[in-house]
């Protein structure tokens, strides 16, 4: 095991060789995008779920899901960018 590998790193390829590469995705989508929304929109965010290329946000704030409706495809971007594939092919805001 390399040093600069995470359990989750090796959790991903045992699912993949296992053929469950969608449950692989979500769990890696969930991630970027906590990471790119940073602390206060993760707090903010209710529920993450991704499935068949739908990431679907449910968020707290009527504000928030405004101003995420209006940068989500931006958000979809940056999110494929990271994961270095077309994964997510849609955001949908709740």
């Amino acid at each position: 095991m390399q040093p600069d590998r995470t359990l989750n790193y090796y959790l991903q390829g045992a699912l993949r060789r296992l053929d469950h590469g969608e449950l692989a995705d979500e769990l890696r989508v969930e991630k970027v995008y906590r990471q790119l929304a940073g602390d206060l929109i993760s707090r903010l965010t209710n529920s993450v779920q991704f499935s068949n290329g739908v990431l679907s946000l449910r968020l707290a704030s009527a504000a928030l899901r405004s101003e995420m409706m209006r940068r989500r495809e931006g958000l979809r971007q940056r999110i494929n960018d990271h994961l270095g594939a077309e994964v997510v092919k849609k955001i949908n805001i709740w």
